[in-house]
């Protein structure tokens, strides 16, 4: 029974993931393919200041998706949702 569980947790992960990069895809006008450049640590937890921007918590390990003009990168986190990180906050070591 238990094994049913899990692999309906990984379906609605699957399908929760793939919202989000539709959401991604539509909110920042992204049409080019989702490679991970670089991974990340992030070095303090930011709250998000607008929609766009991803909330990240101390430690968090992010995907490095795409470097921006300004001081930013667009990241992904663990649960699949994306959004900008400023570089400062972060640590590529």
């Amino acid at each position: 029974r238990n094994i049913f569980k899990v692999k309906k947790s990984n379906a609605e992960k699957s399908k929760k993931m793939e919202k989000e990069e539709k959401f991604f895809r539509e909110t920042f006008m992204y049409d080019k393919e989702i490679n991970v450049i670089n991974t990340a640590t992030a070095e303090r937890s930011v709250p998000s200041k607008r929609r766009v921007d991803l909330p990240v918590t101390a430690g968090e390990r992010l995907d490095v998706i795409d470097v921006t003009e300004g001081n930013a990168v667009i990241c992904r986190n663990s649960e699949g949702r994306y959004g900008y990180v400023l570089v400062e906050h972060l640590n590529f070591r």
